[in-house]
C-alpha cells in the first residue's frame, strides 16, 4: 500500500480501467501485450483490465505437467483451452463467473516492487470480500486469498522491463467443473471455494463485485480510475 506517499498525493494517481466482459484468453493476452508495450513507451498510464474468460486452464512458470490430470487434446475437445504462460505460479483456471484482473503497472513509477504488488492485490480481494460480509485472509507461505482455509483468489504476475502483466483471479460464481482436470496451484491438501459458496449459495451480482474490487483497488493503491479514450482496448484483431 502507498503509505509512503504524502497525504496530498493520495488518490491523485491516474489509472485507466477497462471492463472487457467475457473474453477468450488469447485475445485478452493480446490486449495485455499492447497495453504493456504502450506503458513501457510511456504512452499511457497504468491499466487495470477487469474481465471474465471463456474456459481455460493456464500453467505458470513453476507449473508441472503432472498437475494436469487430463490430456490436452481431450480438454480441447470439451471446449477447454490450455495455455502455458510466463506468469508466476502453477496451474489455475478461468471461466465465466470468475472475475479476472490484469494489472499493467510501472513498478518504479508506482513506488512498488513485485512482492508489494502481490500482497496489495491480495489485500484488494480481502477488502472486496469484506463488502459482502466475508472474512478473507492470507495463509503464511502460500499466495492468494483464503476463506476458512479454502482458496477464493489466486495471484500471479509477470514483470518485463519494469512493467507488470497478469494479476488476480477471484472466484465469484460457483463452478467446479474445470477443477477436476488439474491440481490447483499444485496443492493437493487445499480446497477451492467461491464467493457464492461463502454466501450460502446466494448469487452475487458480478457488477457489484466489480464495484467492490474497483473501490478497494483505488483505496489500496491510491489511484483515481479514468476511462481515457485516446488509447482504447479492445482494439481490432489482426484478422479484422
Amino acid at each position: 500500500m502507498r503509505s509512503h506517499l504524502p497525504a496530498s498525493k493520495e488518490n491523485n494517481i491516474i489509472m485507466i480501467a477497462r471492463d472487457l466482459g467475457v473474453v477468450a484468453y488469447d485475445e485478452a493476452l493480446r490486449y495485455q501485450e499492447e497495453a504493456h508495450a504502450a506503458r513501457v513507451r510511456g504512452e499511457v498510464e497504468d491499466v487495470l483490465f477487469l474481465l471474465e474468460h471463456d474456459p481455460v486452464i493456464t500453467c505458470g512458470r513453476s507449473g508441472k505437467d503432472s498437475d494436469l490430470l487430463a490430456p490436452e487434446d481431450m480438454l480441447v475437445e470439451e471446449g477447454i483451452a490450455v495455455r502455458h504462460v510466463n506468469r508466476g505460479g502453477k496451474l489455475t483456471c478461468h471461466y465465466p463467473g470468475q472475475l479476472v484482473g490484469y494489472v499493467i503497472m510501472d513498478l518504479k513509477a508506482s513506488g512498488m516492487d513485485a512482492h508489494l504488488l502481490v500482497s496489495s492485490l491480495e489485500e484488494v480481494v480481502i477488502v472486496a470480500l469484506g463488502e459482502f460480509g466475508i472474512r478473507g485472509e492470507r495463509i503464511p507461505s502460500l499466495r492468494g486469498v483464503w476463506v476458512d482455509g479454502r482458496k477464493v483468489a489466486s495471484i500471479g504476475i509477470e514483470v518485463k522491463k519494469g512493467v507488470t502483466m497478469h494479476g488476480f483471479s477471484f472466484n465469484v460464481l460457483e463452478d467446479r467443473r474445470l477443477y477436476r482436470y488439474f491440481i490447483p496451484c499444485g496443492l493437493t491438501d487445499r480446497e477451492t471455494t467461491f464467493l457464492q459458496t461463502c454466501l450460502s449459495g446466494q448469487t452475487p451480482d458480478m457488477n457489484a463485485v466489480k464495484k467492490a474490487v474497483l473501490k478497494a483497488f483505488a483505496g489500496i493503491f491510491g489511484v483515481i480510475f479514468s476511462d481515457k479514450k485516446d488509447y482504447l482496448w479492445p482494439s481490432p484483431s489482426p484478422t479484422g
